[in-house]
C-alpha cells in the first residue's frame, strides 16, 4: 500500500490537496509503513534460526555439506526469480507501455544498472557498490537479507556447539552496531534530510536513503533481534507457558513501543518546525530496533501458543496459498505500479476513492503476475535443488 500511494504522489496534479492530507493519521500509517521491512527482518532472522537449529539437530552434528547447503540452498531460492525480474526490468519494460510520462527509451531502470552495475545483482552488492544505480529499487531489501545470511553462521555455530553466552553475545554486539552506526552519521552530517530518505545534505552530501536507509550495518538490529528469538523459542521449547502477567506486561510494553514508532514522528506531519533536529535524531537511532523488539515478543508468544488472537488470525489457512506467492509478488509489484503510473496519459489526481481502487487493482495484477511468476519459474528451480541435494 505504501510503495502504491508514495510512488503515485511524484505524478499528482493536486498537490495541495495532497499536502493536506499528509496531515491525517491515515497518512502518517502510510509513512510509517516503512517498519514492515524491519518485521520481515525479524522473520528472516527467527526462521534462519529455527531452521538451522533444526537441520543441525536431525543430522546429529555440525558438517561442511551442511554448510555448504546452508548457503546454496538460500542463493538459490531468491536468485533465478530475482534475476529474471532484473532482465525483464532491463530489457523488455520500455515496450511495456507509451504516453507522455513512459520511459520508452530505458524502461524502467537507469543507464548505470543497464551498462554498470547489473552484475551487483547476481552478487547481491547493490547496497554497497554504486547504490544510486542499483538495479530493481526495491531490491535493497535482498542484498541486505543475503548479506545477514552470509554472517549469520557467526552466532549459529557457536549455539550449536554448546556455546550459548557467545551466541547471544554476537547478535547483541549487531543491536549496539546498529544504534552507534546510525547516530554517528546523522551526527557527522548535522545538516543531513531525515523527513525525506532520499533527501541529501547541502544538496551534494549523501543521502540519507544510500548511508543509513539500505546499508546492512545500519540495517542488521532487526535480523539479530529476530535470531535471539529463535534461540530462546528453541532453549525454552515451544510447550513454555509463561504467566500471565508476564504476557500481559510485555505485550502492553510491546504495543507502547509499536505506537512510539508509528506515531512519534506525526508533528513533522501537522506543524513546523515538527519535531527538533535531536528528536529526530534519536527517534531514527532507535525507532527500528524497538520496533524490532515488539516484533520478536509477539513472534515468540505466537511461536509458543500464546498468541491469543493473533495467532489464531495469523494461523488462518487462507495465509497459505498468499505466502507461497509473496516473494514473487514482491518482485514484480514494482514493475506493476510503474506500469500504471508512466502509462497515464495526465498526471494523477489524488482522492482517497481513487487510491483505493488503484491500489486494490496493483495488488490483483501483482498477485496474478506472480502465480504465472511462481509456477513456471519459482517453483521449478526450488524442485531441482531439492532433488539436487536430496533435501
Amino acid at each position: 500500500m505504501a510503495h502504491s500511494l508514495l510512488f503515485g504522489l511524484s505524478y499528482t496534479s493536486n498537490m495541495i490537496d495532497v499536502m493536506v492530507a499528509k496531515r491525517s493519521i491515515f497518512f502518517q500509517l502510510i509513512s510509517s509503513a516503512q517498519f514492515s521491512v524491519d518485521t520481515f527482518f525479524v522473520l528472516s532472522g527467527f526462521l534462519t534460526a529455527i531452521l538451522f537449529i533444526r537441520q543441525v539437530e536431525k543430522e546429529k552434528k555440525l558438517s561442511v555439506r551442511l554448510m555448504i547447503l546452508y548457503y546454496i540452498h538460500r542463493y538459490i531460492r531468491l536468485t533465478p526469480t530475482f534475476l529474471l525480474m532484473v532482465l525483464v526490468s532491463i530489457n523488455l519494460t520500455p515496450y511495456f507501455g507509451n504516453g507522455p510520462m513512459y520511459p520508452v527509451e530505458q524502461g524502467f531502470e537507469s543507464k548505470g544498472c543497464r551498462t554498470r552495475s547489473w552484475w551487483t545483482s547476481i552478487l547481491y552488492l547493490g547496497n554497497l557498490v554504486r547504490p544510486d544505480e542499483m538495479c530493481l529499487n526495491i531490491a535493497w531489501y535482498l542484498h541486505n537479507d543475503m548479506q545477514f545470511h552470509w554472517i549469520a553462521p557467526l552466532t549459529l555455530i557457536p549455539f550449536v556447539r554448546g556455546q550459548k553466552l557467545l551466541s547471544f553475545l554476537i547478535p547483541i554486539a549487531f543491536i549496539f552496531i546498529t544504534m552507534i552506526t546510525t547516530l554517528s552519521i546523522l551526527l557527522y552530517y548535522p545538516n543531513m534530510s531525515l523527513n525525506e530518505p532520499t533527501g541529501r545534505a547541502h544538496n551534494d552530501g549523501p543521502s540519507f536513503y544510500s548511508t543509513i536507509y539500505i546499508k546492512p550495518w545500519c540495517r542488521i538490529s532487526a535480523y539479530a533481534i529476530g535470531l535471539l528469538t529463535g534461540y530462546i523459542t528453541v532453549i525454552t521449547g515451544r510447550q513454555y507457558q509463561m504467566k500471565k502477567r508476564f504476557q500481559l506486561l510485555g505485550t502492553i510494553i510491546s504495543l507502547g513501543f509499536i505506537c512510539v514508532c508509528l506515531f512519534a514522528s506525526y508533528p513533522d506531519s501537522i506543524r513546523v518546525p515538527g519535531l527538533s533536529r535531536s528528536e529526530s535524531i534519536t527517534y531514527v537511532t532507535f525507532s527500528r530496533t524497538l520496533w524490532s523488539i515488539a516484533i520478536g515478543w509477539l513472534l515468540f508468544l505466537c511461536s509458543t501458543d500464546q498468541g491469543g488472537v493473533v495467532n489464531k488470525i495469523l494461523s488462518w489457512p487462507i495465509w497459505i496459498p498468499f505466502a507461497r506467492l509473496n516473494y514473487s509478488c514482491y518482485l514484480v509489484h514494482t514493475t506493476i505500479i510503474y506500469m500504471m503510473i508512466f502509462n497515464q496519459t495526465q498526471p494523477f489526481y489524488y482522492q482517497g476513492y481513487l487510491f483505493v481502487n488503484n491500489f486494490i487493482a496493483q495488488i490483483f495484477l501483482s498477485y496474478f503476475a506472480a502465480i504465472f511468476i511462481s509456477t513456471f519459474f519459482e517453483t521449478p528451480f526450488f524442485i531441482i535443488e531439492k532433488k539436487l541435494f536430496k533435501r
